[in-house]
Parts: structure tokens; sequence; C-alpha cells
């Protein structure tokens, strides 16, 4: 099991948790979403957009945009309201286990008393 730090767009002051399994779906994950947030998220889980909250350091040229030069944006940030996804991987395919798009306990960030949001 893993816990994700979730925020909803748009929504400042907003960010919660959800514990999953890495080999659970992008779909499973938009249920646990769905069912942590009804009141909050008013459309049907399976139209949940859901964004890998990973960035791209400084200014890189985009073949050189490896894993290290990424960073998890923080839940200090997510406070603070996100209202822009550019940059942030769609996690568009909803049959993808979670550990194939970076979402299992090896690539999950820390940031020391930001926490990082996934």
């Amino acid at each position: 099991m893993v816990t994700l730090y979730c925020a909803i767009v748009g929504a400042a002051r907003n960010v919660f948790s959800v514990r999953v399994d890495e080999s659970d779906s992008v779909h499973d994950l938009k249920k646990v979403i769905k069912a942590e947030k009804p009141n909050k998220i008013l459309c049907d889980a399976d139209e949940l957009q859901l964004y890998l909250a990973k960035k791209v350091k400084g200014v890189v040229a985009e073949e050189e945009k490896g894993d290290d030069q990424k960073e998890w944006l923080t839940q200090l940030d997510a406070l603070e309201g996100v209202s822009d996804t550019s940059g942030y991987k769609h996690l568009q395919f909803t049959d993808a286990e979670l550990r194939d798009v970076g979402l299992d306990t090896g690539d999950l960030g820390e940031c020391l008393f930001q926490g990082p949001l996934h």
C-alpha cells in the first residue's frame, strides 16, 4: 500500500490523502479519489483527469527532460493553489498500473516539512 497526497486543481487549501496498492490501476485510483471527496468532486470517477504532480525544474531542453530533472509539487504549493496543469504528465490510460506511471514507493518523493504531492 502507498499513501498518495492529492489536490484539486483550482481549489486552494484542498490537499487530501488516499491509500492505494501499487498494482491498482489509474481507474481504481480515480474511484478512490471520488469516494474520498464526494462533495467536492461532482463528476463520475471515470471523468476525472489525473496528473502526476512532477514537473521539470528550471529551463531544460525537451530532449533532456529526464526524471532526475523533475521535482514533485509540494503540499505547501498545493495549499496555495494549483491552477495550471501544463508541464505535468496526464495519466490518461486508465488500465495502467500505478507502479507503471510513477506512483510506486520507489518513485515517490519526500520534501522535509513540505511533503510531496502526487
